[in-house]
């Protein structure tokens, strides 16, 4: 079970996704090769697999991310799949939005995910994944 924060360009004005209009293009954050070194420069160690995903072991979390875009080919979004029982990745998550000039978005709250928000955002979301942990034990 991971913690899924998706990196973007989303609107400043935007406090919500719900404010984001329907018609919206995201802008792009780069061509592949450039979130590639990007991702490389934050997460050093970041394997790559053939088929484009980047999978990336970090002191007591995991991230993979498929970056599966050509070398030119432009990005308009970075999905980043968390594992793990350490705050570093959400600190991960901020840094990358940080140095794309984008803004992270996280699913556990379905809110923006900010600097104030990310210790309580990581840990709403660590009481969920040990709630259903725990449920799918019971069942076993």
């Amino acid at each position: 079970m991971s913690w899924d924060v998706f990196i973007m360009r989303f609107p400043p004005e935007a406090d919500s996704i719900d404010q984001i209009a329907d018609d919206w293009n995201p802008p792009n954050l780069g061509n592949g090769r450039e979130i590639r070194a990007v991702l490389t420069e934050l997460l050093p160690g970041i394997e790559y697999t053939t088929s484009g995903w980047g999978d990336y072991e970090g002191p007591g979390f995991s991230i993979s991310t498929p970056i599966n875009e050509a070398e030119d080919e432009p990005v308009s979004g970075v999905s980043l799949f968390i594992h793990g029982d350490s705050d570093a990745a959400a600190h991960a998550a901020l840094a990358l939005a940080d140095v794309l000039n984008a803004r992270a978005f996280e699913t556990g709250s379905g809110e923006f995910l900010t600097a104030e928000s990310a210790h309580s955002a990581f840990d709403t979301w660590r009481a969920y994944r040990d709630r259903v942990l725990a449920q799918y034990k019971d069942r076993r």
